[in-house]
């Protein structure tokens, strides 16, 4: 190869590195401004670039972004209407990055949050702020981010109050169309004296969403996976002989999404590896649920419908709630929509329980006239529910049904706990037989056995038809 053709090319690779950073500070300052103005959009947020300087090699910004609290939480005269922060950004302009997240890509950047204000309140690192992002944006234009808060203290005040935060570590990629992130933190602890303590360990978040930012943050629907993990949550106070412990929560999610036919289904899986407290003790506690064929444009609707809603009239928001969907039940029947509670079940020490439940809208051709029409919703939805729950746990529960009921008949003074736990003895028998005379409970060896099933109008109750739709019908 000829000393020309190499002094051309050491030429253009110079050129590229020269003029680069003018080019990506240009895109990086629309993007970043696309970005805040998607945040704006969002619900119960505010957001706005207070100023933006673009230089040759840099660029900074300050943010600010308010979260209003009074459309969270209506009535809640304890907290602040709103609350007001403002964020610096810095980035430095590819190729060769030198800052922040160091290496070869289009930019690389910071985004932080000093916390100046909660320095009465907390304390951590001199110099280190509350909030931390660095990343950076490689050649292709994926960006890989990391962000943490550092420890954080609060020694007991003159309330008794004391706060210690292990401090909370991030990763993330963000793709054309896949965003990923994971974070978590180690511990938090939140006591009063020796009065109350609150303890939560081993936070974890995991996402992988099939979606680009830009539709995440306008609310679309996608695709993705999600989980969340606690490992241990408990709570004591003085009046409590044994603390509160909920011990290994799971929460995952899976939507998939059916682009031929526009629909999506959800997949939702909870459980709870044991909960234990004075009273009650429970193990391997399991909700799992799914919702399938969900038209996403009544998805994506609701959201922009909610993004609208103050919240601070809640009769209101329930009847505004009752005017859409009406509006979007065409769509909503067309795809024959279905909910199924894959499994609910617990173990007690008393034995065992789980139920399960299938539902489905079917075989809607037109809405009825009018709307609420009970008979006709009633014919055109398909249901099957079971449930098994072991003697001594029907026992159990059916006594602590009779204590609720005698604890708000009878004034305080006249509250025996021997004497209301003896009648709630006395009495469950009774009214677990009584269930059984009226059908709503079977014997099966050593549990009750419940089954309804609903389809075609008939409605069936542990094998017997009962004339619901009929009486309906008579309304």
């Amino acid at each position: 190869m000829s000393k020309k053709a190499l002094l051309g090319g050491a030429v253009i690779v110079a050129a590229a590195f020269a003029v680069s950073p003018y080019f990506t500070g240009s895109a990086l300052e629309t993007n970043f401004k696309k970005q805040v103005a998607a945040l704006d959009a969002q619900p119960a947020y505010a957001a706005e670039v207070v100023s933006y300087k673009k230089g040759y090699f840099t660029s900074s910004a300050v943010v600010r972004v308010t979260i209003d609290l009074a459309s969270m939480a209506a009535d809640n005269d304890e907290l602040p209407e709103t609350i007001e922060a403002e964020l610096d950004f810095s980035a430095q302009h590819g190729l060769l990055l030198t800052q922040y997240s160091p290496g070869v890509g289009l930019a690389a950047w910071k985004l932080s949050l000093d916390g100046n204000d909660l320095q009465e309140y907390v304390e951590w690192e001199d110099g280190t702020p509350i909030y931390q992002m660095t990343g950076s944006v490689g050649l292709f234009g994926g960006a890989d981010y990391h962000d943490w808060m550092p420890e954080l203290t609060a020694a007991e005040n003159a309330d008794g109050v004391a706060f210690n935060f292990s401090g909370y570590e991030g990763h993330g990629t963000v793709e054309q169309e896949r965003v990923v992130y994971t974070g978590g933190f180690k511990d938090m602890t939140l006591s009063v004296g020796d009065q109350a303590r609150f303890k939560m360990s081993d936070l974890n978040l995991q996402v992988d969403a099939q979606a680009s930012l830009a539709s995440l943050l306008a609310g679309s629907v996608y695709g993705g996976d999600s989980s969340f993990s606690i490992k241990e949550v408990s709570f004591e106070d003085v009046e409590m002989t044994q603390p509160l412990i909920l011990s290994n929560y799971q929460l995952t999610s899976t939507s998939t999404i059916d682009e031929e036919q526009n629909t999506a289904s959800i997949v939702i899986k909870q459980g709870l590896e044991s909960v234990s407290s004075e009273s009650f003790t429970a193990n391997d506690l399991v909700f799992n649920m799914s919702m399938d064929d969900l038209d996403i444009s009544v998805l994506e609707a609701f959201q922009q419908f909610a993004s609208a809603q103050d919240g601070t009239d809640p009769a209101k928001l329930l009847e505004q709630q009752s005017e859409f969907f009406i509006q979007q039940l065409p769509k909503i029947i067309d795809d024959n929509p279905s909910f199924k509670i894959d499994q609910l079940s617990a173990s007690l020490e008393q034995g065992d329980m789980n139920a399960d439940m299938f539902m489905q809208l079917a075989d809607i051709e037109q809405l009825p006239d009018p709307i609420d029409d009970q008979a006709f919703w009633f014919s055109h939805v398909n249901s099957e529910a079971n449930m098994r729950i072991e003697k001594p746990v029907a026992l159990w529960l059916a006594q602590k049904q009779i204590l609720m009921q005698l604890r708000t008949q009878l004034p305080p003074a006249q509250q025996d706990p021997v004497q209301m736990q003896q009648i709630a003895e006395q009495q469950a028998p009774l009214v677990i037989s009584t269930f059984m005379q009226q059908g709503f409970l079977t014997e099966q060896e050593d549990a009750y056995v419940t089954k309804v099933t609903l389809k075609d109008g008939k409605f069936v109750l542990n094998g017997t038809e009962l004339p619901v739709l009929q009486a309906l019908q008579q309304q």
